[in-house]
């Protein structure tokens, strides 16, 4: 299964999270691109995270939308990361 960290710059304590719970392919968008707004979603997500106060309104709106479209599972992650 894969999961989509969207946002942040220092990931690896949500990475390795996201690798305790049996995700083993982990993509990463900044989050801080302009092309990442209409950047296509990977195929086979499973799981998605939105790092809070990395990314612009209109990308956090896009990506929660996508996943409830697709049924995602998402979770929203301020500074400290997913534990």
């Amino acid at each position: 299964m894969r999961a989509l960290i969207v946002g942040g710059d220092h990931i690896e304590p949500t990475r390795r999270a996201l690798q305790a719970q049996g995700f083993q392919d982990i993509v990463h968008w900044s989050g801080r691109k302009t092309g990442d707004l209409t950047r296509p979603m990977p195929a086979r997500v499973g799981h998605m995270v939105i790092m809070l106060g990395y990314i612009n309104h209109n990308l956090a709106r896009r990506m929660r939308q996508i996943a409830r479209a697709q049924n995602i599972r998402l979770d929203f992650v301020g500074r400290k990361g997913l534990h």
